[in-house]
């Protein structure tokens, strides 16, 4: 994809509007885009974050929509290649292991969405935040040293109040809780997972069966 053209976008540019027809498919070059979704009520809800080399809108390139369902933003500074639709086709078409990448981007998204659906599935608000942190961490997550992760997204409490259907009030007593706990840590605006205590709290290990 590199022989095609790219845009830069600044964090918090939309780079595509909801119910919008696409004119293009969007290729993660570099950065993190936020894929979220607006209430009636002006609530902002996230869906979920696209990182390097990740397709969207995905539904629309294989057809199955007809417009955008959600916002794409840039979280961080981000450069994404635009290829037109007919072209990736084709070339998933005429290439097995680029089709076999997606697929595996694809059972990826669908295990990780299964943590999130458990993780809002919680009926206490400490597990709702644990479990949500073990996601983020587990998804996204990168490997500072042994039983140490951060979590490369600059995540303000109001995201992850956003992100857990909770109120930012309600986020900030549950992440100081996990801070006492010694489970987090927040530097360089960032989130740090100290994974040996969160093996403690949870029901499996934290990186349980999946491979990362």
């Amino acid at each position: 994809m590199k022989h095609y053209s790219s845009r830069f976008y600044k964090k918090n540019d939309v780079i595509l509007q909801q119910d919008v027809e696409p004119d293009c498919a969007f290729i993660v070059k570099s950065g993190t885009v936020k894929t979220y979704n607006i209430t009636a009520s002006g609530e902002e809800k996230p869906i979920g974050f696209s990182l390097k080399n990740e397709i969207f809108p995905i539904g629309w390139v294989f057809s199955k929509i007809f417009r955008s369902q959600y916002y794409y933003e840039a979280l961080t500074d981000s450069e994404v290649y635009v290829v037109p639709k007919d072209d990736l086709i084709t070339y998933l078409r005429k290439t097995p292991e680029a089709m076999l990448q997606l697929l595996g981007q694809c059972i990826d998204d669908a295990l990780h969405n299964q943590m999130r659906i458990n993780a809002l599935e919680q009926s206490k608000a400490y597990e709702k935040v644990l479990h949500t942190i073990h996601y983020l961490a587990l998804c996204f997550g990168r490997d500072l040293r042994q039983d140490l992760v951060e979590i490369p997204l600059p995540l303000t409490q109001q995201d992850v109040a956003n992100f857990t259907g909770l109120t930012r009030e309600t986020i900030s007593v549950e992440l100081k809780k996990l801070a006492h706990q010694k489970i987090i840590m927040y530097r360089n605006r960032c989130y740090v997972v100290l994974t040996d205590k969160l093996d403690d709290l949870l029901d499996d290990d934290y990186e349980h069966q999946f491979v990362r």
